[in-house]
């Protein structure tokens, strides 16, 4: 049995911390252990339940900086470069076993990577390096790329794996998992991701915007009436594309 492993955390009063003594520009540091020199007081773990380190995080921190690196960092990153980083990055993440356990879903463990290690890349991808692309939680840069590929993946037995990744606009993205209704039922968020993605290869990715917005609110309603996962498969997904066809008539 592998020992779980526990990730280095920084709470939002580290975080706040930090902004200060860094007066709000971040910069990239080189290594975990000049992180742990220069704010050791803010940084913890849990207090049990597996083996503390740092290896994770920081061979993480590597890859990710490495893919930035692959696509021009620090050059200004093209909207290409970043669509390019979220798949992959999503990828990298997901195919990562330390974070298949309950480390990965604290919002402490990603603030810690985003304002500690990787602070220098969340501005590449994000320049106007507003507060939740390092605080924990859906929008955290690299936190929203775990989740994704923790729901969108299809399994390794299928024949294009990463397509909903792949495929999916940032704006789909941001429908599907900045609403908690959605993205907290795994079942759901794939299903409508996939209602996406038949409803964009009939009328193009460009036509999408407005009607899976439209979408989202009705999948949300109806999801309040009755729990849409516990829906047999392929009722769900008529149902789902029975919505799409729906709006698409309406717009």
């Amino acid at each position: 049995m592998t020992a779980l492993r526990l990730l280095p955390r920084l709470n939002s009063l580290g975080m706040s911390r930090i902004n200060e003594l860094t007066a709000g520009k971040p910069a990239g540091l080189s290594n975990i252990t000049s992180a742990f020199q220069d704010y050791a007081s803010l940084i913890s773990f849990a207090a049990s339940g597996g083996t503390k380190t740092v290896e994770t995080s920081s061979q993480l921190a590597r890859a990710i900086k490495d893919v930035a690196t692959e696509l021009g960092f620090p050059q200004t990153a093209t909207p290409l470069a970043k669509a390019d980083f979220d798949y992959r990055v999503t990828i990298l993440l997901a195919g990562n076993a330390d974070l298949r356990s309950g480390e990965a879903l604290r919002d402490d463990v990603w603030a810690f990577v985003t304002t500690i290690l990787l602070p220098d890349i969340v501005i590449w991808r994000f320049p106007d390096a507003a507060r939740d692309r390092f605080v924990g939680g859906i929008r955290n840069t690299f936190q929203r790329l775990w989740i994704r590929g923790l729901v969108l993946d299809r399994g390794a037995e299928a024949s294009d794996r990463w397509a909903l990744v792949r495929e999916l606009t940032e704006d789909a993205m941001a429908q599907i998992f900045e609403r908690p209704s959605i993205s907290g039922n795994r079942r759901l968020a794939a299903a409508l991701a996939e209602g996406w993605l038949r409803c964009s290869g009939a009328i193009g990715r460009q036509n999408m915007e407005d009607i899976m917005r439209k979408v989202t609110k009705l999948i949300r309603l109806q999801n309040e009436i009755r729990d849409l996962s516990y829906l047999p498969g392929e009722e769900l997904t008529a149902l789902i594309d029975a919505v799409f066809l729906q709006v698409r008539a309406s717009v």
